[in-house]
């Protein structure tokens, strides 16, 4: 039953990676859309309506995502020189309490945007019209994906804890 539950965990953990990869992938290759961008604006003195302002949405998804892949791939900032010189024990522990740490940023974080989007997300952007909540539900977006990949790290961390050692 465990191996069962152990293989569900891992399975749904590659494939959000793979969604979510693929997703900042197209993004970022949207994005490559600020050098025609440029091109336009120096060289032919024209340019693309509302393509700078959605140059800086599809930047803020991408780095929201970005962050949150990275948490689960463990390839945040982290500093584990002294970490990594202590008993087993107390890496399992340091990196438990750092993983939860990280949870609890994002659980504030995803509570507060909440208010913050009520507030101020009924506004349009200025050229495209879009309602600012599309961009600013990034923040919750972000927070979600940092969570479960939180829980995900932390089990992960438990159940391979006695095979290292």
């Amino acid at each position: 039953m465990e191996d069962k539950f152990s293989s569900a965990v891992f399975k749904i953990e590659n494939w959000m990676n793979k969604i979510l990869e693929t997703i900042i992938t197209i993004v970022f290759f949207t994005i490559v859309i600020t050098i025609l961008l440029v091109v336009l604006r120096y060289i032919f003195n024209t340019g693309i309506t509302g393509g700078n302002e959605l140059m800086e949405y599809l930047f803020v998804y991408t780095t929201a995502i970005g962050s949150a892949i990275a948490i689960g791939k463990n390839e945040h900032i982290r500093i584990g020189y002294f970490v990594e010189r202590c008993a087993p024990a107390v890496q399992l522990i340091t990196d438990l309490f750092g993983t939860a740490c990280i949870a609890l940023i994002h659980i504030v974080f995803m509570n507060l945007s909440y208010s913050w989007i009520a507030k101020v997300g009924h506004s349009e952007s200025p050229v495209l019209r879009i309602p600012m909540r599309m961009v600013q539900i990034s923040v919750p977006i972000c927070c979600i994906l940092s969570i479960l990949y939180c829980i995900f790290h932390a089990y992960k961390t438990i159940k391979n804890y006695g095979k290292e050692n």
